[in-house]
């Protein structure tokens, strides 16, 4: 099993907020994927295995909760969980807990997949990287998909 972290620590840029001065609603998205992608480097998965194995994640859906305002210079945290997963591994939900402080400020929701890079279709992890993965937090109510 893989030590892997769930939560990193940004401090929201002038590039990230609108002309209202708040985070715009794109820049969740983003922010959730440098989490997601610093979770599963965590786990030892950077582009170079995926790469190398051939398969890689992709998003199929994402929604965003706003709970509370978020402005320029805000530091917050966000967590990363497994939220649920097929029974093969092919397709799986994370989400991401934005804070502020103890503050919840938005959730945020990913739907995605396996995809083998060279068949151009949605597949199973490889052994390699279900073996990291299976290392990764999972959320107190993980469940299977259907």
């Amino acid at each position: 099993m893989n030590d892997a972290t769930n939560a990193v620590t940004v401090k929201i840029r002038w590039a990230d907020v609108d002309a209202y001065g708040h985070l715009r609603h794109s820049a969740y998205a983003d922010w959730a994927t440098f989490a997601r992608s610093e979770w599963f480097e965590s786990a030892g998965l950077d582009p170079q295995v995926f790469a190398q194995e051939g398969v890689a994640p992709i998003t199929l859906e994402e929604t965003t909760s706003f709970l509370k305002e978020v402005r320029l210079g805000d530091i917050l945290t966000l967590s990363m969980l497994a939220a649920a997963e097929t029974a093969d591994g092919s397709r799986f939900v994370h989400t991401v807990a934005f804070q502020r402080k103890s503050l919840p400020v938005a959730r945020y929701r990913m739907t995605g997949a396996w995809f083998n890079l060279r068949e151009r279709k949605i597949v199973p992890p490889t052994a390699a990287i279900a073996a990291c993965v299976t290392g990764l937090l999972r959320s107190d109510n993980f469940a299977t998909l259907g």
